[in-house]
């Protein structure tokens, strides 16, 4: 049987070209992760990749929405809880969960975060209408990435 983390990172047995490890980088630093450690005991290597996120906040945008502040006219940013791919149709009707103009209840799934066979809910954090979607359906987006805005009851 096998463990969990070796079907998510694949076994390696030498370490990464410097090209490798630099496009490692930029996808921790687009989903909002701050390291990703490898390592293989029998071959004696270990690969620690640290990435700086408010150095890397200017120059490294988060695919889709990154966090946006509030539009002025009192909407609310629908944040992402996790990070993964966003999903804003439900896989199992292919409609949309919260397009522009729909009504929505504080608690209500307005979209879905998957990575691989997860997938995490993303509440509204009130009830009101939905006004703009800024997230690009399956596009990799970071913790806290404001996803699409609600206009308050």
């Amino acid at each position: 049987m096998t463990n969990r983390s070796e079907q998510l990172v694949p076994h390696f047995d030498r370490l990464p070209d410097p090209e490798q490890i630099g496009q490692m980088a930029t996808w921790l630093a687009q989903a909002g992760l701050e390291s990703l450690e490898l390592t293989n005991e029998a071959a004696g290597l270990k690969l620690l990749i640290r990435v700086d996120q408010t150095a890397v906040a200017a120059t490294v945008p988060l695919t889709g929405a990154a966090s946006q502040p509030d539009d002025g006219a009192g909407c609310v940013a629908v944040k992402t809880p996790y990070f993964g791919h966003l999903c804003l149709v439900h896989p199992l009707r292919d409609t949309p969960f919260a397009p522009v103009g729909t009504k929505v209840t504080q608690g209500e799934t307005v979209a879905l975060l998957t990575l691989d066979s997860l997938q995490v809910p993303v509440p509204a954090p009130v009830s009101g209408t939905v006004v703009d979607v800024t997230g690009q359906s399956g596009a990799l987006v970071g913790y806290g990435a404001a996803i699409m805005q609600i206009q308050p009851d």
